[in-house]
């Protein structure tokens, strides 16, 4: 399979739909473009939302897939935790092997959904050649 030109897809229309229904609108995308942004108030590249503060009560992230996806859920948990966020839903690989999986994997406020199949994102023809997880920091009822 060819290597993808990019690490930054958009999230499957079902998938935002899906989040939408159960907690409610998206205050930020803190990990998008002009193009693919899923919330009113978003930081695109030029913007580093590594470097921004997330602040509502529902933040939605579909972070870049490469070797900075650690940084972006260490970024989401230290955000939750200063209370800057209420709830944050991020669209991730499911990469169970790695370090900041075990991160999210054993913190009690965060709940983790496995996706049955593979995903198609963005404008992509073919299904991504990974599984994919959707991960609830902050709990899953919208309270």
């Amino acid at each position: 399979m060819p290597q993808a030109k990019t690490d930054q897809w958009a999230s499957p229309p079902h998938i935002i739909e899906a989040v939408i229904a159960e907690f409610g609108s998206i205050d930020l995308d803190p990990a998008a473009s002009g193009s693919n942004a899923v919330a009113e108030d978003f930081y695109d590249e030029e913007a580093d939302g590594l470097t921004m503060g997330w602040n509502g009560d529902l933040v939605y992230v579909n972070p870049p897939y490469g070797r900075v996806l650690n940084k972006w859920v260490a970024k989401a948990l230290s955000e939750y935790d200063a209370g800057n966020a209420r709830r944050i839903v991020m669209l991730l690989p499911s990469r169970t092997c790695t370090r900041w999986f075990h991160a999210l994997y054993t913190r009690d406020d965060v709940e983790i959904r496995f996706i049955k199949g593979r995903l198609k994102y963005g404008d992509g023809s073919s299904p991504a050649p990974f599984p994919s997880m959707l991960v609830i920091i902050g709990g899953c009822t919208n309270d």
